[in-house]
């Protein structure tokens, strides 16, 4: 990179790849090197609906899903009417929906998943994936870093 500067580059520690950015932003060369550090992280999560296990992170394993290449939930729109049902579901999880239901409720007959179904609850900024949900608290856009949104054993739902 000829714009490179060695006063803002950051060396990822694992395998000596440089990062760095025109502008100089620290802010942003850390986050290209914390988005460099996945590649470093074994597969070892399994997708909580067919239990492929091939991914680095819960996440990941929600991307999976969500993008509707999950053998266990086939297309886009199926696969997140199915994650919204299944977190409007769960009492445990309910909070991370941006409208929750007044009364209590099972998840059944959710009709139409909203555009911007998911919120943080640190910010209040809305999501229309729960994956992004989890990547914005995940890496601490917000001042909430820490553990993902949701997290779920190897276990299938």
């Amino acid at each position: 990179m000829p714009y490179c500067s060695e006063s803002t580059a950051i060396h990822c520690p694992q395998c000596g790849k440089m990062f760095d950015h025109p502008s100089g932003n620290k802010k942003h060369i850390k986050n290209m090197l914390t988005q460099h550090l996945q590649v470093h992280q074994p597969k070892t999560v399994s997708c909580p609906v067919c239990g492929e296990t091939r991914f680095r992170s819960n996440t990941n394993a929600v991307q999976h899903v969500e993008s509707g290449s999950c053998s266990g939930c086939k297309g886009k729109e199926n696969a997140r009417q199915q994650i919204h049902n299944f977190i409007a579901s769960k009492k445990e999880s309910r909070g991370l929906l941006a409208n929750t239901p007044a009364l209590e409720w099972a998840g059944a007959g959710t009709g139409r998943v909203p555009d911007l179904p998911y919120k943080c609850q640190e910010c209040s900024k809305k999501f229309r994936q729960v994956s992004a949900l989890m990547q914005h608290q995940q890496y601490g856009n917000c001042g909430a870093r820490g553990p993902p949104a949701i997290t779920f054993s190897s276990r299938r739902y």
